[in-house]
């Protein structure tokens, strides 16, 4: 497994799977769920330390949901 594949696999740990998946339920509840993720993806590409999760997060609340 490639280091990229391995780094991303290591910042999201099985017991972070519940809230990802709060997150995105949220986001799709309000129909928000391309914007929510296109914002998220963005955030991990300015910030690659941030965890998928903190990116989902900041995404969420960039879009008031």
């Amino acid at each position: 497994m490639d280091k990229f594949k391995e780094d991303f696999l290591e910042k999201v740990k099985s017991d972070k799977l519940d809230e990802i998946m709060g997150v995105l339920n949220r986001a799709q509840l309000f129909g928000l769920t391309t914007e929510v993720v296109y914002t998220a993806l963005k955030e991990m590409g300015d910030n690659p330390k941030f965890s998928p999760l903190l990116c989902l997060q900041i995404a969420a609340e960039d879009w008031d949901i």
